[in-house]
């Protein structure tokens, strides 16, 4: 952040403000404060979650185990949670700062997430209705869109734009036209998470692409761009504000109302302004400072550290660099190639793991094949703890800075780390992680657990019970509300929510179908702050 923001806020913040003037307070409304606007960052890993070391696992505090209540694969060797979140349903929760320890929350996410714990959502048990396997946009709404190597039930549903894309198009989001709708990163490959209709309803959706090197995804973002124009933000805009309120003041001095006690007030304030329209004019500083432009970093499959490193940084600081220029306000991450440890368990190196399509051995797919393997699921585990630690922590320390009127740019968005599906590949209780409120509009801090633990467990894996939670799309709707939109942007041909409620062939004997649909366009129950 540059000095010159600091000054706005400090002296500059003063000066600005409007003095209480007595004589004229009968007719003069309140001065509204600048809302800033929200964003929408989604950062999506793959394959299977390890749910026994995503979910914290903390006894203490006055908590116990699920062991110590249920049998069988429901202790599963997770924290039990007691506390009722709404009336007449299951749904428990329990303050994050609760569960926390030296070594974080769970065993992925790790210590670099405790500082943000008030600041993140934890939530258990969201269920894709639709039977998918691997996915590119069913986190985000659109089920019809599993790999061509892992065709599924879902496919035979029309595609949607996903929910990224509504939010894209909205004049709710946008009151005017954007630098970038929407920016998509990848590392090796190009496909991303998003669909879209480019804002025409009814119209052809597409599956849109990722930029894969650096110097592509900057261009998208900052060219053209000049700081202080472009996105109406930076020194220009702020010494119009100035000159503005310069410009009200000298003209409230002349309302024949004006006690002389608040013209002499008013004067005050008029030379208080002056000056800080000549110290602006003097020394333009700016409150946006593009990175510098990245060298040219060509797309592979490769798996050389330095090279996934060097390219996550460059990202991240894209990334943060984008939302405080506000050149975009809607970002999704599709996190393909990740460190994580070697097969030697007694060598602590790093190394380098792509997630392929078609579970070739090795890799990061093919691992998550091989649950049953604790070799295997060791390094799982570490992948994941470096994507919460080196990606997901580094961006939100990156946000979690000054904006204004107390907030800091992580407050004002909503950060959410989706995964493609479950456990061992079953996408239920697909793991949610989200950061930042919305600017209010979540509250923050919790872990929430949507599953009825007292309900039907059809059948068990590794990482225990398929038992119903409530359907993702509640969480659809949670996030397109928490960006402003109504249910009348979003919701299409007469149905309530978002993204389909099909469980196509699956059946009540071997899968949760019952799910109570009457719920499906609300957000998630007590999530809202």
């Amino acid at each position: 952040m540059s000095s010159r923001r600091s000054f706005l806020r400090g002296a500059g913040g003063a000066v600005l403000a409007m003095p209480f003037l007595e004589s004229l307070a009968p007719r003069l409304a309140r001065g509204q404060t600048m809302t800033p606007p929200r964003r929408f960052i989604v950062i999506k890993s793959f394959s299977t979650q390890l749910i026994k070391e995503w979910y914290p696992a903390f006894k203490g505090n006055g908590y116990a185990l699920k062991d110590s209540k249920y049998s069988g694969s429901k202790a599963d060797g997770t924290t039990l949670l007691t506390q009722k979140l709404v009336s007449g349903k299951n749904y428990t929760w329990a303050p994050l700062a609760d569960l926390q320890t030296a070594d974080g929350i769970s065993g992925i996410l790790g210590p670099s997430l405790n500082p943000f714990l008030p600041k993140l959502t934890l939530i258990r048990g969201l269920d894709f209705l639709p039977a998918v396997n691997h996915n590119y946009g069913g986190l985000l709404g659109n089920f019809s869109s599993c790999t061509a190597a892992t065709p599924c039930d879902a496919d035979s549903l029309p595609d949607v734009p996903t929910i990224d894309q509504v939010m894209a198009y909205s004049p709710k989001l946008y009151p005017s036209t954007p630098g970038l709708r929407s920016l998509h990163l990848a590392q090796g490959v190009t496909d991303a998470m998003s669909y879209s209709d480019l804002g025409k309803a009814g119209g052809p959706v597409q599956q849109l692409k990722t930029r894969t090197n650096p110097l592509d995804a900057f261009n998208d973002v900052f060219g053209g761009f000049t700081a202080g124009g472009g996105s109406g933000t930076g020194s220009d805009r702020d010494k119009l504000l100035v000159d503005r309120v310069y410009q009200d003041y000298t003209k409230l001095k002349t309302n024949s109302r004006l006690s002389a006690g608040d013209k002499q007030l008013v004067d005050q304030y008029i030379t208080l302004v002056a000056e800080l329209q000549a110290k602006m004019s003097v020394k333009p500083m700016m409150t946006c400072t593009p990175p510098a432009a990245p060298g040219s970093m060509a797309n592979n499959t490769g798996l050389n550290v330095s090279d996934i490193t060097s390219k996550w940084k460059l990202f991240l600081d894209l990334v943060t660099a984008a939302i405080m220029c506000d050149r975009t306000r809607i970002i999704t991450i599709g996190v393909h190639k990740a460190l994580g440890p070697g097969p030697d368990s007694s060598d602590p190196t790093l190394v380098g793991l792509y997630h392929s399509e078609d579970a070739s051995g090795g890799t990061w797919h093919g691992l998550a094949h091989d649950w049953s393997n604790a070799n295997s699921r060791r390094i799982l585990k570490g992948v994941n703890q470096w994507v919460a630690s080196e990606i997901f922590a580094k961006l939100l320390g990156k946000l979690d800075v000054p904006e204004m009127n107390g907030t800091t740019y992580l407050d004002n968005s909503l950060v959410y780390w989706g995964n493609e599906l479950g456990f061992n590949h079953i996408a239920y209780s697909v793991p949610c992680l989200l950061a930042g409120s919305a600017g209010g509009f979540i509250k923050t801090g919790r872990y929430l657990d949507y599953i009825d633990w007292d309900g039907k467990a059809y059948f068990s894996q590794e990482d225990g019970n398929v038992i119903k939670g409530i359907p993702h799309n509640q969480f659809l709707v949670t996030a397109l509300q928490a960006m402003g939109l109504a249910p009348a942007d979003y919701e299409r041909d007469g149905k309530p929510g978002y993204g389909s409620t099909s469980v196509g062939s699956r059946t009540n004997d071997t899968w949760p179908v019952d799910y109570d649909l009457s719920t499906v366009g609300q957000v998630l129950p007590g999530i809202k702050g």
